[in-house]
Parts: structure tokens; sequence; C-alpha cells
């Protein structure tokens, strides 16, 4: 009888032994099974947008203005998270990845940034805001021609004030030597600031014959 118990003992702690770590590890996939779907069910369009987008803005300003790297990476980083969260929330929002690209810019990470700019220009292809990003983007890699056509779409839907668009759509097409179109865009630029002497110098360097060939010009070419 002593030994019968025994066996019997055994026996159960063996039939355990082999279906405890199984049970554990349908425990941990089903865990596993649960949590994915929970995180694909939730509804990212039930969050409230604008303190997101406010707090996300404040962080960009911030470190736009900042000069110390590492507080500067510090409030990118806080910045990037809260567009990307937005991102998540209307993911239709052009001007959220104009931001996310904006960033990507100031890192040094050009693919991504393009990607970015492009997906933005994608949703809305007119959208001057997105174009005139996309502009400064290509402006400061000297690419003029592409800078060009993304300037001149902004300019056309609603940027046609902008001090700072017309002073670029001006430089532009002075390094091309369309001297036409740099004057036109230069006397724009100094009607939105009169106050701009140097504006006032460069229309009349344009007028005066020989422009063409002074030192100056050759300058702003190379």
């Amino acid at each position: 009888m002593i030994y019968r118990n025994k066996f019997v003992s055994l026996l159960a702690i063996l039939i355990l032994s082999i279906l405890f770590p199984a049970c554990s590890a349908m425990a941990v996939q089903s865990g596993n099974i649960e949590y994915n779907a929970a995180a694909k069910l939730f509804d990212y369009s039930k969050l409230d947008i604008a303190p997101v987008l406010q707090e996300a803005d404040y962080y960009f300003d911030i470190a736009m203005q900042l000069t110390d790297k590492e507080e500067k990476d510090r409030f990118i980083n806080l910045a990037m998270g809260k567009y990307y969260l937005a991102s998540k929330i209307n993911p239709a929002d052009e001007r959220i990845y104009v931001q996310i690209a904006r960033i990507y810019d100031e890192l040094n990470k050009d693919s991504l940034a393009k990607s970015n700019f492009f997906h933005a220009t994608n949703l809305i292809v007119n959208d001057p805001y997105a174009n005139y990003w996309f502009g400064e983007f290509y402006f400061k890699r000297r690419d003029f021609k592409r800078a060009l056509k993304h300037y001149t779409i902004a300019y056309n839907n609603g940027y046609a004030n902008n001090y700072d668009l017309n002073l670029r759509l001006a430089t532009i097409y002075e390094k091309f030597a369309d001297l036409m179109n740099a004057k036109k865009f230069y006397e724009a630029t100094y009607l939105i600031n009169p106050q701009d002497a140097a504006l006032q110098e460069k229309i009349q360097a344009i007028n005066n014959m020989g422009y063409d060939k002074s030192e100056y010009y050759h300058l702003i070419r190379e």
C-alpha cells in the first residue's frame, strides 16, 4: 500500500511537471496576443490633439532658439515625441509631417527629412507652409532649382507677401542671372520692408548698366 501511494504521488508530480511549462507558455503567449490586440485596437483619434500640438510647438520653438547642443537635443526629442503622437491622432495633418521633417533637417538626417516633406506635400500638393519649408531644405543645400520649385508653389498659394520668401526668390533668380525676376522680387521685398536700405541699393545695382560685369554679380552667382 505504501509503495502504491508513493507511485501515485510520483506519477502526479511527473504529470504536473509536464503540464506546468506548457500552461505557462500558453499564458505568456495569450498575454502577448491580448496586449498586441489592445495596442492595435486603441483609437488615437479619441485623444485631444490641441494640447499635444501646443506642447510640440512649444518644445520645437525652444529647441530652435538654443545653442547648447545637449539642451537643444533634449527639447528636439521632446518635440519629436509630441509630433509623433499627434501624427497618430491625425495622420492627415500635413503640418505635423512638416515639423517632423524640420526636426530631421536640423539633425542633418536628410533622407528622413525629405521623406516627411514628401509625405506632407503628397497630402496637400499646394500647401504653402509645406512647400516653403521644403524650399528652405533645398536652399540650405544650395539646390536652387528644387528650392525655386517649392518656393514658387508657396508664393502662388498664399505666401506672396512673405518677406523671407520674396527675398529667397530674388536671390535665386539673381544666381540664375534672371535679373528681371530678381529685380521684381527685390522690389517686392523692399515694399514689405522699406526700412531695409541694402535692398534699395541692390535694386539700384541691378538697374545700373554693366551690373552683369561687376565683381558682386559674379560673387552672388557662386
